[in-house]
């Protein structure tokens, strides 16, 4: 098959016009190296890798089972989200928030050693992200921040031309995510559907986080009841495991070789001593025979608000440009904006030409890449 017919394929799978621009007036070549660069990250993994991936998190998906793995991973979020859930029954905040600290933190550790595991760990996880933008530190606009410092106004990414004013100031961080105080209340609030509109629309949950939705290998978290919070087993056997300590530490701060010993010798102490209480746990719901049913369902609600949405029903973002007040309205015009036409001035006749595909691809692309397209 020669690049034309190829390109002719292209151009059939896609209906985006700008797409089938680029698709006839890029160069052969280019288009290759663009496909093979494509297909070798497919290849590489499914999923972005840490880039903090160091030994030791390597070293914890390479010797994982791919059963007991997984598992322990979704038994010790089940604790904390079912402790979680009973502790804010209970009215007590302070063991609340230790509790979604320890599931997040837990969380953060599995989308960090998914893509490490070469499949043996699969997860399913709602992201924390379009919550996260309601935490009173993650709303702040740059028109927000102009409006409390007028200092600020005179140098900052709205006036550099990198922002616009209706942005927020501090970007989301996911998983890795820890509020200042520890407080956690704003998983009970409606997520922002204007900046997440579409990954809402796509997993369906609306109203408060559904912690009991998020899946480990094809299965839910087991959500259970908790009747007393202060029985002494607030933490789950996996929350003393060393990895926590050493997975979010960059390679290069570890080149040494110390930090991945100390990692090794823990390891092994945790293994020996760490793992008899989830045993034996694993071995009384088989021998009930409850084991086979857990986490084929969600389990027990954690927040009163969590809902999802109609099958098929999408959520529609409102404006993400609120009006602004006078004194920034400045800021928001274009350097060089348009001369207005009055009725006084007479109407002028604008020839148009048609545009080639080669200058609307030129009109698609920055100034750097046009030396991608063929002449």
């Amino acid at each position: 098959m020669d690049f034309s017919s190829f390109k002719e394929l292209l151009l059939r799978k896609t209906d985006d016009e700008s797409l089938k621009t680029l698709i006839k007036v890029i160069d052969g070549n280019v288009l290759a190296d663009r496909i093979i660069e494509s297909l070798e990250k497919m290849a590489t993994s499914p999923k972005k890798v840490s880039k903090v991936a160091n030994e030791a998190i390597k070293d914890f998906a390479t010797r994982m089972d791919p059963q007991n793995g997984p598992e322990l991973l979704r038994e010790a979020l089940g604790h904390h989200a079912s402790r979680y859930k009973a502790a804010l029954d209970a009215g007590d905040k302070k063991m609340a928030n230790h509790h979604a600290s320890t599931f997040f933190k837990t969380m953060d550790l599995v989308h960090h050693l998914e893509p490490l595991t070469h499949g043996k760990l699969q997860s399913d996880l709602i992201d924390i992200k379009p919550w996260e933008r309601t935490h009173p530190s993650r709303t702040e606009t740059f028109a927000d921040k102009i409006a409390r410092d007028p200092e600020y106004a005179k140098n900052n990414p709205v006036t550099r031309g990198k922002k616009k004013l209706h942005h927020f100031r501090i970007d989301t961080e996911g998983f890795s995510f820890r509020p200042k105080g520890n407080d956690w209340s704003f998983l009970q609030n409606d997520p922002d559907t204007i900046q997440y509109g579409k990954e809402i629309s796509r997993h369906g949950h609306i109203g408060a986080y559904p912690m009991e939705h998020n899946k480990i290998n094809g299965k839910y978290i087991p959500i259970e009841s908790v009747e007393n919070i202060y029985d002494g087993k607030m933490n789950h056997p996996f929350d003393s495991h060393p990895i926590f300590g050493h997975f979010k530490q960059p390679s290069e701060e570890r080149t040494d070789g110390a930090r991945d010993a100390e990692y090794s010798a823990q390891r092994k102490q945790f293994e020996r001593l760490g793992l008899d209480a989830h045993d034996a746990r694993m071995q009384e719901l088989k021998d009930s025979g409850a084991y086979e049913a857990r986490g084929l369902k969600p389990g027990l609600q954690i927040h009163p608000t969590s809902r999802r949405q109609e099958a098929g029903k999408t959520i529609t973002p409102t404006s993400s440009e609120p009006a602004l007040p006078e004194y920034l309205k400045d800021l928001a015009q274009p350097a060089h904006p348009a001369v207005t036409q009055t009725a006084a001035q007479p109407s002028t006749k604008v020839i148009t030409r048609k545009m080639s595909d080669k200058d609307k691809a030129k009109a698609i692309l920055p100034p750097h890449l046009h030396d991608l397209l063929k002449d």
